[in-house]
């Protein structure tokens, strides 16, 4: 059974979104994993199967804990995949199989029974799965502790860095543990090749992880008033996904030493935090700060993580709205987070849709084939409209009518709208032709510095173009694109090349910087076209876009149009659609990890100037066929 199927949303969402990451997390394929805890080891163990799912790592986990009765806490199906053995702590010694990788996470994310059982029984595990690691000669050790090792601070300015502690007394148990167990693992790490993450306060919805927040997040969620401790220090909160993704860098990165990780944009006071769910729920927020009570955390310094390149995906807003919406018990088909485009993005969608009205009116003048492509067709076969969280339209032609489409576009676009051609535009280098609404902004982190070239909001125009019908020819075809590709991009954003392949990678760096930008951009069109007169090609591929790595697809996909209901409209895709977007995107049908769900362009400035509030009310438009 697919993890998919055995957890729910929420759970998926954190356990599913590494696979969804830029890097993925590919170093981790063929391994055996022993991961030894609570909670937090449960998650991670989750995480893992879902990767196996997603990526087929083919890894293996080897669960164990010292808790009674633990195995009930694990899903029955997931014992019955394979890629999942549990082993009581006490038993680990009878591990026949080798072991790559070995992540104890003892107390991380465990609320803590202060009691002379709780230390004997938390140094056993550590000691055990010590033992196991030099009997196994295991390649790498990684260790989660917690920030509550760092005790009190000072004073409520102090941000805690590695090497540095605060004040514990003698009696403070937790602290005296989590140390204990550093220390245990310090001790062999002359022997073992060992790496320490100490995260901030873990949040994860649905993960059973303990952060003294949950009783509010549920309060929030049923409307309810609930009490919580006013914390005169800040705390640094981290979401399970950014757990994972960080454990997961010491480990690619093959790291040693002490590590701390926090979530983007996630070390707050309780008040604030208090205050940033006011701001994502309203009146639905009914806390009262006091002053009884405590809060376990610290706030952490991480920039010797960030030192070695690491950043984390998931910002404190975004693990608020999940961490409660998990509570709600809603239907989150449709889930988006409420401070996307700042409000603005039905607004956003209204003003695209009209004028995408406008595309088709122009293309049924000239007799022109264009369909919804890429997102757009994606939302139209699974939302009939926007994915909810889109902000762009993507449309798609083949070279005959977009060819066509550039020629006639300038004299024929509605005032308000331009077209961005990279065969005539010397400051826009992009494969592909944009439309743009000219009183708009719409600045990507990318493209705000180009200032020459307008930002408005998006039309992407990608042509399909004809390829080889070889499996070689296919190949070598998406290989020169991908080249012209990355001299184009890096030298145009002026970034040094790195495609993982260390010699590659220099290759394109030398050519990048001995070619003129515009040379290899003409190079990248003249690669796209390579095989426009063939006359009995069978295959088309996506050069333009996000899958020209896969190489060719099927020509009859494209043949006929159908249309389909695309926010009340009809709009035309390819009767083959199904085809096409199971080609491109797998099961197309499964909706991504909720907290991937974020607008698909990293805006950094955005404004719908005369359009704010538009709203599509022409009642002519609703009457030509639509």
């Amino acid at each position: 059974m697919l993890m998919k199927d055995i957890l729910n949303v929420f759970q998926f969402d954190w356990a599913m979104s590494p696979a969804m990451a830029e890097q993925k997390p590919e170093k981790l394929k063929n391994k055996t994993i022993l991961i030894s805890g609570h909670e937090t080891a449960l998650a991670l163990s989750y995480t893992i199967m879902c990767l196996n799912d997603k990526l087929k790592l083919n890894a293996k986990v080897l669960l164990c804990s010292d808790e009674d009765d633990f195995e009930r806490k694990i899903h029955p199906s997931a014992l019955e995949r394979g890629d999942l053995v549990y082993t009581d702590i006490n038993y680990i010694d009878d591990i026949k199989a080798k072991i790559d990788i070995v992540i104890h996470t003892g107390l991380c994310g465990a609320k803590v029974e202060k009691s002379f059982e709780t230390f004997k029984n938390e140094t056993a595990s550590a000691k055990a799965v010590l033992d196991v690691a030099l009997a196994k000669k295991v390649k790498k050790v990684l260790l989660l502790s917690d920030s509550r090792v760092y005790g009190k601070g000072e004073n409520k300015y102090r941000a805690f860095a590695e090497m540095e502690a605060g004040f514990a007394s003698n009696d403070d148990f937790t602290v005296n543990l989590l140390r204990t167990i550093e220390n245990m693992f310090a001790e062999k790490a002359e022997k073992l090749n060992t790496a320490v993450l100490r995260p901030g306060v873990i949040l994860g919805a649905g993960s059973g992880i303990y952060n003294g927040l949950e009783d509010v997040f549920k309060a929030v969620a049923e409307g309810k008033e609930k009490a919580l401790y006013s914390t005169e220090n800040k705390i640094s909160f981290i979401y399970m996904t950014d757990v994972f993704n960080s454990l997961y860098y010491l480990y690619k990165k093959d790291l040693k030493g002490v590590y701390n990780a926090r979530g983007e944009n996630s070390t707050v006071s309780t008040g604030t935090l208090c205050a940033m769910l006011h701001d994502i729920f309203g009146s639905d927020v009914k806390i009262k700060m006091t002053e009884q009570g405590a809060f376990e955390g610290s706030e952490l310094n991480c920039g010797k993580i960030k030192f070695e390149g690491f950043s984390p995906s998931i910002d404190l807003s975004t693990a608020l709205e999940l961490s409660v919406m998990s509570y709600k018990g809603e239907d989150v088909s449709d889930f988006r987070f409420a401070h996307e485009h700042m409000g603005r993005l039905n607004a956003i969608q209204q003003v695209l849709m009209a004028y995408l009205l406008e595309v088709d009116k122009i293309c049924k003048k000239h007799n022109i084939t264009w369909y919804l492509g890429g997102g757009t067709l994606l939302g139209a076969a699974r939302h009939h409209g926007f994915i909810p969280w889109d902000d762009d339209v993507d449309i798609m032609m083949l070279r005959e009518d977009y060819d066509k489409f550039l020629e006639v576009a300038p004299a024929e676009l509605p005032e308000g709208m331009i077209l961005q051609d990279p065969k005539k535009d010397k400051t826009y280098n992009y494969a592909y032709a944009k439309l743009r609404i000219t009183d708009t902004i719409f600045a990507t982190d990318f493209s705000k510095n180009h200032k020459g070239m307008n930002n408005g909001f998006a039309f992407d125009i990608f042509c399909h173009d004809k390829t080889a019908n070889s499996k070689l020819g296919q190949k070598i075809h998406s290989k020169l694109t991908l080249f012209w590709l990355a001299c184009v991009f890096n030298k145009w954003n002026h970034r040094k090349a790195d495609n993982g392949n260390k010699f590659q990678s220099v290759i394109t760096d030398f050519c990048k910087t001995i070619f003129p930008l515009r040379f290899s951009t003409r190079m990248l069109l003249f690669t796209l076209e390579m095989f426009k007169h063939k006359k009995k090609a069978r295959f088309l591929y996506d050069g333009m876009g996000y899958s020209v790595h896969k190489g060719g697809f099927d020509k009859t996909f494209l043949d006929n149009e159908i249309r389909l209901d695309f926010c009340g409209y009809k709009m035309p895709v390819p009767e083959k659609y199904r085809e096409y977007l199971t080609n491109h995107y797998g099961d197309y049908m499964e909706l991504a990890p909720l907290s991937t769900r974020i607008m698909g362009h990293d805006i950094t400035l955005s404004d719908l100037n005369k359009y704010a509030g538009f709203q599509i009310s022409n009642k002519e438009i609703r009457n030509k066929g639509y």
